[in-house]
């Protein structure tokens, strides 16, 4: 798992520029390569690398409500697409298990 560099997240997102019925694809890299998933903190790192990876992918609030609903939406797939994409690196790692016997 340490030899995997990035987390690349995708979602859609509205462009303040165009027209609702068109969105483009934003995408981020997040690097995670120094941490390990099977730590608790390393994970709530990775976490937040992800939420402020989202907040510069999707772009900042603003006063325009319609703006900020996309705003929400591509954050929310993001992090929903990052979940799917850390789950599938975490089941890659070795997990320590317990045993009664």
């Amino acid at each position: 798992m340490k030899n995997l560099c990035a987390v690349a997240l995708a979602a859609l997102v509205f462009a303040p520029s165009v027209q609702a019925a068109e969105r483009q694809t934003v995408t981020a890299a997040i690097p995670h390569a120094d941490l390990d998933l099977r730590r608790a903190d390393h994970r709530t790192m990775l976490d937040a690398r992800i939420r402020h990876a989202t907040t510069l992918a999707c772009g900042p609030m603003t006063t325009d409500l319609i703006i900020n609903a996309d705003v929400a939406r591509c954050r929310k797939e993001m992090r929903a697409d990052a979940a799917i994409k850390v789950a599938a690196l975490t089941v890659q790692a070795p997990v320590a298990l317990a045993s009664n016997k």
